[in-house]
């Protein structure tokens, strides 16, 4: 009988070292803080003193207790076990219990750069201690758009999440009841550019699709300025799920009484139309090559998303693993 080999660590586990959106800002508040996931990472974001989005790593150093329990004071987060402190950086600042002794080097946390940008908080993954702060569409900075926020979570890898957005045929047949009334099934040719700079463009009817690898997306009308819009970002929670942030824009009624709801309504309802399906895909990320599922012309922005896909797994772009839990 042949040996059996040990296994490896799944390519399923392992995204590229970035900035990932974890809240909208204003989910974030001075005095609470909050907990997030990201990447497997458990992480707790709080405000300093300036008003600034710091991250840590979540579980105290000192009995492990959940640090978004805990309260943000005086540019501090508190513990609420034993009210350690920590700052920004992760350094731990008090301990009550022994305030006049010096602190010891195991007492301090991990911190993560985090910042924001377009009203969302972003936290940095990677060994990049002070990376560049994270691009983002200049519609969600420059204020010609009324930005309304919506979110969800998918039991699905990211990879299939994004590859639903880069998907143009699915429209007539997933869409159906909303966005894609009125979509023809068939499609003759997919209008698409990609290039060296992590961007696909994807014409489709009236509107223009701008992917920004490895984790943005804007639909925007194809003409002009004005109009509608819609933002989604991507967030590995871990390798089965993933977070989506986004913005439902608009240049007109920006004050009409219900129409923030009713966007927010209609975004959410066209989202969990894609999220069913994602969701009972198999195998759960994209294959491992192109040739284990098949593939037609109308695929092409997907196929061009994988090649990409392909290109960080097999070189030596900056990445983190998603560790296994339990034992």
């Amino acid at each position: 009988m042949a040996e059996r080999r040990a296994p490896v660590p799944s390519e399923d586990r392992v995204f590229p070292a970035t900035w990932y959106a974890v809240c909208f800002s204003a989910q974030l508040t001075r005095r609470r803080p909050l907990a997030a996931r990201v990447a497997g990472r458990d992480l707790v974001l709080f405000r300093d003193a300036s008003g600034h989005v710091r991250a840590l790593s979540r579980y105290c150093t000192h009995r492990g207790a959940d640090l978004a329990l805990g309260r943000a004071e005086g540019g501090h987060l508190a513990c609420a076990y034993h009210g350690w402190q920590f700052q920004g950086d992760g350094r731990c600042t008090l301990i009550p219990a022994h305030p006049d002794r010096p602190i010891p080097d195991f007492a301090h946390n991990r911190a993560y750069p985090a910042c924001e940008r377009g009203g969302i908080a972003w936290v940095y993954l990677g060994g990049e201690t002070s990376p560049p702060e994270p691009r983002v569409f200049s519609e969600l900075t420059d204020g010609s758009y009324r930005l309304v926020p919506y979110e969800d979570v998918w039991q699905a890898h990211l990879t299939r999440v994004v590859e639903s957005v880069l998907d143009v045929a699915h429209l007539a047949f997933v869409h159906r009841k909303t966005i894609g009334r009125r979509t023809p099934a068939i499609i003759p040719r997919v209008s698409f550019d990609a290039d060296d700079s992590d961007r696909i463009l994807i014409r489709n009817g009236g509107g223009v699709l701008e992917y920004w690898f490895p984790q943005m997306w804007i639909l925007r009308p194809a003409e002009g300025k004005g109009g509608f819009l819609n933002f989604v970002t991507f967030t590995p929670v871990d390798a089965e799920t993933t977070r989506i942030l986004g913005y439902a824009g608009r240049t007109f009624a920006r004050s009409v009484p219900g129409m923030d709801a009713l966007f927010r309504r209609y975004s959410l309802r066209v989202l969990r139309e894609d999220q069913r399906v994602v969701e009972s895909q198999h195998p759960r990320p994209i294959p491992e090559a192109l040739r284990m599922e098949a593939h037609v012309p109308a695929d092409a922005p997907q196929v061009r998303f994988r090649q990409r896909w392909y290109r960080f797994l097999t070189g030596d772009e900056p990445r983190v693993t998603v560790e296994r839990s339990g034992p």
